[in-house]
Formats: C-alpha cells, sequence, structure tokens
C-alpha cells in the first residue's frame, strides 16, 4: 500500500484587528494615567513695589539670614515652629499666615518653613519681605 502524504497547507493567524486593538488600548492607558499627583499651596507673592504688609491677625514668621526664626516676635526652632503651627492651626485652621523674609534669606531657608506650614495643614499663606 503506498500511501500518498497530503501536504497540509500552512494556516496563518491574521494579527491585524489584534495589533489594532493592543494600539488603541496602549493610547488609551497612555492618555488616562496620572504618573505624578503634584500637590502645591496656594501662595500670595510680594509684589515689587509694595512694602510689607502683614496682616495684624494674621500668624507672622520671620525668617533670619542666619536661619533664625520669630513666631508673632518671639524667637523659635523649627521644632517650635511646627509646634505653634500646630497649636495655631488646631485652633482655627483658617488662620492667616505671613512669612516675612529679609535680604538674605536663601531659598531653601523659605521652602523650609513654607514645608513646615504646609505639613501642618497651614494653607493661607503670604510671603512677603520687611525693608
Amino acid at each position: 500500500m503506498d500511501f500518498e502524504r497530503r501536504r497540509r497547507a500552512v494556516q496563518e493567524i491574521n494579527l491585524t484587528a489584534l495589533i489594532d486593538i493592543v494600539f488603541h488600548l496602549m493610547v488609551f492607558v497612555m492618555l488616562t494615567t496620572t504618573f505624578v499627583v503634584s500637590e502645591s499651596m496656594e501662595l500670595s507673592l510680594p509684589s515689587g513695589h509694595a512694602k510689607a504688609s502683614a496682616p495684624s491677625r494674621a500668624m507672622r514668621i520671620q525668617i533670619a539670614p542666619d536661619g533664625s526664626l520669630q513666631v508673632d516676635d518671639a524667637a523659635t526652632s523649627m521644632d517650635g515652629l511646627s509646634a505653634a503651627l500646630a497649636q495655631r492651626l488646631g485652633n482655627n485652621p483658617e488662620t492667616r499666615i505671613a512669612v516675612l523674609t529679609t535680604a538674605g534669606v536663601s531659598v531653601q531657608q523659605l521652602v523650609n518653613v513654607m514645608d513646615a506650614v504646609y505639613l501642618t495643614g497651614g494653607r493661607n499663606v503670604q510671603v512677603d519681605k520687611v525693608m
């Protein structure tokens, strides 16, 4: 008996539709994904010509060029600042906070104070400079 083998036809799978769907899903995921959530604090920056105008009822935080801090004219440290902020904001979360700087204060010093304010929940912040 002599059997003749039949050659099987190679069946190809059409991947065009699959590639289209994957491409559309990839675009959808890229457009709808949020990788970084940035939090920010509203900040009132001083105008160039205005004099220091810290509100009288605001909590005044003054930064000196040597890094020392004063909260309502009382010297304090960064830990003391956080405690004072927590106490003041605990009593009234809408407390206005005026951060006063002088010439020679570095941006890092200001950022450290702003971080302390933000981490204790302060949101109503004004930055001004003292002449």
